[in-house]
């Protein structure tokens, strides 16, 4: 038996909420000693007080928790719940660190306001392309896009011949942008004009082979770092189009150079292209 001080070192709660706790009912002492008022705890109920701090992790308040132990909750069913606790924890750290990640990058744009980007921007046209590719919602936004991806790289191989795939892209169907439920096509140029089939992909989606339109006019750059960053990019277009008087008429393409692998997505390079037309004079001063 222990009393109340010395429970409280072995438990690791305060005397404080073990009285909390025992005002509450949740967790009585084993025996008051009827002369002193002394409290004394037993090690035997270590278990129920760590089910008590473990559904209070889990945001309970203590009088469900209260109900909960009256139930009798089997520790299989606490487990589950700690579980589904820490996937929701660790999918908030992720968040975060995400959030982190745009925040800083957003940084280096404020920095570099009312400076013209140092950045080369080609125009080019671009021919017509053969595409194997598969057309997504990616409803939890470039996440989504990653792994689909990923699982188009892991499974062309063994469909088909390696000696005539071209680079990966990228397509947005979206005429805004969203972070979320993202209408994305994403593929890989097929070298060979004789090739006809379809790629089944392991999470059910098929790859079907299409022809990309050319474009006259593409204004390109090219993007180092991690796609979360890829904005920095896209605004860097934006400025050069704005200063150089032209108009972006349709949606973007990133052309892969370098993928963002696992833990070295800051050495991923695209090429990001944008359709655009020169804006008549005349309309340029008309902009407000």
């Amino acid at each position: 038996m222990f009393q109340i001080g010395e429970f409280s070192k072995i438990a690791r709660v305060t005397t404080r909420m073990l009285r909390h706790y025992d005002k509450l009912g949740l967790l009585t002492p084993d025996k008051i000693d009827e002369q002193t008022g002394y409290r004394y705890y037993s090690a035997q109920q270590l278990p129920r007080l760590n089910r008590i701090i473990a559904l209070k992790d889990l945001g309970l308040t203590l009088d469900q928790i209260g109900r909960l132990l009256e139930e009798s909750i089997s520790a299989d069913e606490i487990r589950g719940m700690l579980m589904m606790k820490k996937a929701e924890i660790e999918q908030t750290l992720a968040d975060e660190v995400e959030r982190l990640r745009s925040v800083e990058s957003r940084l280096v744009q404020v920095e570099q306001e009312g400076v013209l980007p140092d950045v080369e921007v080609i125009l080019k046209s671009v021919p017509k392309k053969r595409l194997l590719a598969v057309r997504e919602i990616c409803h939890n936004g470039l996440p989504d896009a990653l792994a689909l991806f990923k699982e188009i790289t892991m499974a062309l191989p063994a469909h088909v011949d390696q000696n005539i795939l071209g680079q990966f892209v990228a397509l947005s169907h979206s005429e805004t942008f969203l972070s979320k439920d993202i209408d994305v096509e994403i593929g890989v140029f097929i070298e060979d004009q004789d090739y006809e089939g379809e790629v089944n992909l392991p999470g059910g989606e098929t790859m079907v082979l299409r022809e990309l339109p050319a474009v006259e006019l593409m204004a390109t750059m090219i993007a180092v770092g991690a796609p979360d960053k890829r904005h920095i990019g896209y605004g860097n277009l934006g400025l050069w189009a704005e200063a150089n008087g032209y108009a972006i008429v349709g949606n973007e393409r990133e052309i892969i150079i370098e993928p963002p692998l696992p833990g070295r997505e800051e050495e991923g390079v695209v090429e990001i292209q944008l359709p655009v037309k020169k804006i008549e004079e005349e309309s340029i001063r008309l902009l407000p």
